[in-house]
């Protein structure tokens, strides 16, 4: 995730480098980025920043349990959900140990390996990053066949990163991925796709 952290030294009128940008965790979803903001106006600057629209707090009904692994289209909007929460209070990755259970194994192993390192973990708690997902769809791809037990999903979705608790950049998730119906009926998301 690209996440622009601006800093200011109020008390001697100077500023840090607006450029700074922490590593950027690896992900298995394709994640054009859309900033929309950073955390501070950087002086002399005579507009007031655009402000970063929360999170939606009202989230829209859901299937519970076995319902959600009904559809392909719910399954993988609630693997997208589940991969897209990242708080740097949680332990490294927790974001694809929740996602794991919406897909195959060897989808989550594919994950797993372009999860965070050490390196980027460390990096997110050190700037108190967290991420989080609205606006989450997932409709069939126009350009790939459909079965009884494949589908072809694109996913998309708003993600809005914060630093400290503040939200300074919005940005767009998508990522086509394959979605398989497994033989006790179970629909799981597998691989991701190249999308037409």
């Amino acid at each position: 995730m690209s996440l622009l952290v601006a800093l200011g030294c109020t008390a001697c009128g100077t500023a840090a480098p607006s450029d700074v940008r922490p590593s950027e965790p690896r992900s298995s979803a394709e994640t054009p980025r859309i900033p929309v903001s950073s955390v501070a106006p950087r002086p002399p600057l005579q507009t007031v920043p655009t402000t970063v629209i929360p999170l939606s707090t009202v989230e829209s009904p859901r299937p519970d349990g076995a319902g959600i692994f009904t559809d392909p289209a719910t399954v993988s909007a609630e693997w997208l959900r589940q991969w897209c929460t990242l708080d740097w209070r949680e332990p490294m990755n927790a974001n694809l140990d929740r996602a794991a259970r919406y897909q195959t194994s060897s989808s989550a192993k594919d994950d797993r390996r372009e999860g965070d390192t050490e390196d980027t973990y460390r990096s997110m708690r050190e700037q108190q990053l967290s991420s989080g997902c609205d606006e989450v769809t997932a409709m069939p791809s126009p350009e790939a066949p459909q079965s009884a037990d494949v589908a072809y999903l694109v996913l998309s979705a708003r993600r809005v990163n914060s630093a400290a608790g503040v939200a300074f950049e919005a940005e767009q998730v998508r990522s086509a991925r394959r979605v398989l119906r497994q033989t006790d009926g179970r629909w799981l998301v597998d691989t991701r796709v190249e999308a037409g």
